[in-house]
C-alpha cells in the first residue's frame, strides 16, 4: 500500500516507516510543498524493481518472456514432478 506524508512528517516518523516498509512493504510517497519528491519502499523491494528493470532491458529475455507465455497459454507446460524425472533429481 502507498501513503503520502509531508517531508515535516516524515521526518517525525522515520523509524516508523522504516517499520512500516520492511514489516508490511508499505510503500511511502513524501511530498514538500503538497509535490512529490520521494519514495520510500523497503530494500528487498528495490532490489525486485531493479532485477526486474535488468531483465526488461534485454530483447532475449523479453522474448523468452513473451514465448513462455504464448507456450503456458497452449498448454505447453511440464509439471514439477515430470521436470524433476526429467533430470533424474527424485
Amino acid at each position: 500500500m502507498t501513503k503520502t506524508i509531508p517531508l515535516a512528517e516524515a521526518k517525525k516518523s522515520l523509524s516508523v516507516i522504516i517499520r512500516d516498509v520492511d514489516e508490511k512493504f508499505d510503500r511511502f510517497t513524501v511530498t514538500r510543498n503538497g509535490v512529490d519528491k520521494a519514495v520510500i519502499l523497503s530494500a528487498e523491494e528495490f532490489e525486485g524493481l531493479m532485477e526486474t528493470l535488468d531483465i526488461l532491458s534485454h530483447r532475449e529475455e523479453r522474448d523468452a518472456i513473451a514465448l513462455a507465455k504464448r507456450q503456458i497459454k497452449k498448454g505447453l507446460t511440464v509439471s514439477l514432478k515430470d521436470f524433476k524425472a526429467r533430470l533424474k533429481l527424485g
